[in-house]
């Protein structure tokens, strides 16, 4: 009788030793969260589409 329950003791130690191990392993690991990020910002967010603008032409002859 002694010997089951000096066994009992020692399985309930351990389980206790060992779900303490994992749940101490399980906090030290986990990420922190990243903080929020900025909104992209994006010429949609002015209202439309952009205004025209000129591009100049490019060729490979010289102005004269």
């Amino acid at each position: 009788m002694n010997r089951i329950v000096t066994a009992a003791v020692v399985a309930a130690a351990t389980t206790a030793a060992s779900w303490a191990v994992r749940r101490w392993l399980d906090q030290r690991y986990t990420r922190l969260a990243a903080p929020p990020r900025k909104p992209v910002e994006t010429w949609e967010n002015e209202g439309g589409a952009l205004a025209p603008h000129h591009v100049a032409v490019e060729t490979s002859q010289v102005p004269r």
